[in-house]
């Protein structure tokens, strides 16, 4: 049999993205916090690079957005830390197999079980889902991780989920120790992962008044008398209607 993988083999194996648009991103640091603040506004994303990481958002691969490279020196092995992210959709839940999608765990156990069974059939040695970081929960950014390896890339995988997310996080060392060495770092990362806010995003909150005025004027009603409490009254205020991911798949 083939050997398999090397070192971006591995990467682009595991990475849950596969988009092939560029990506407008943001790095900023070092700060007080750790090595800088990666920034990520068309996948809504914050993170902070841990303390002694180089990082950089150059786009060396389609759908990877974030690098973040530790050299080896004496005291510490070569580490390397990408992550990845693509829309959430009803596509992608439904390409998860049917024992995964109807099983009774979170939606990230459900994708990191699609994603150990692809994994397995490459006979790579995969361990057991284990739960991520209870910050992870709290921002609405569910995650989990697992540990992979081929014998000679041992890798570290981590899945969270937002409402309109896949997020993958990927470390890939020499060596089992020397992934070991690195989990404190990538555990660092993975728990400042957040979705960004409306207003880190820029758009603000609208006055209720002017929203509701907004859809008066989008519905037609030409009456310059309709106030916002009449209006208020006549149409429901609500996002914009997406199709949820989660839902019958046309194949089970």
């Amino acid at each position: 049999m083939k050997r398999l993988l090397v070192s971006i083999a591995v990467l682009a194996l595991v990475a849950i993205a596969i988009g092939t648009s560029s990506v407008e991103a943001e790095l900023e640091g070092p700060t007080s916090q750790g090595g800088g603040i990666f920034t990520s506004k068309p996948h809504r994303l914050r993170l902070v690079v841990p303390r002694g990481w180089r990082a950089t958002d150059q786009q060396s691969y389609p759908g990877f957005i974030l690098w973040m490279l530790r050299n080896r020196t004496s005291k510490t092995p070569a580490g390397k830390i990408v992550m990845t992210a693509e829309p959430f959709t009803r596509d992608v839940y439904c390409s998860w197999p049917i024992a995964c999608r109807t099983n009774p765990d979170p939606l990230p156990a459900k994708a990191a079980c699609a994603l150990r069974e692809k994994l397995i059939k490459q006979k790579i040695k995969v361990g057991p889902i284990q739960a991520g970081p209870k910050e992870n929960e709290q921002v609405g950014m569910p995650s989990v991780w697992f540990e992979l390896d081929d014998g000679k890339q041992y890798v570290r995988q981590a899945i969270a989920l937002s409402e309109d997310r896949v997020v993958s996080m990927v470390l890939s060392a020499p060596s089992s120790d020397a992934r070991s060495l690195h989990a404190r770092a990538f555990e660092q990362a993975l728990r400042t992962l957040r979705p960004l806010t409306h207003e880190e995003l820029g758009l603000g909150t609208p006055a209720p008044e002017a929203v509701v005025m907004q859809l008066v004027g989008d519905a037609g009603v030409s009456d310059a008398t309709v106030d916002a409490s009449t209006a208020a009254a006549t149409f429901e205020i609500a996002p914009e209607r997406k199709i949820a991911p989660v839902g019958p798949c046309a194949k089970q």
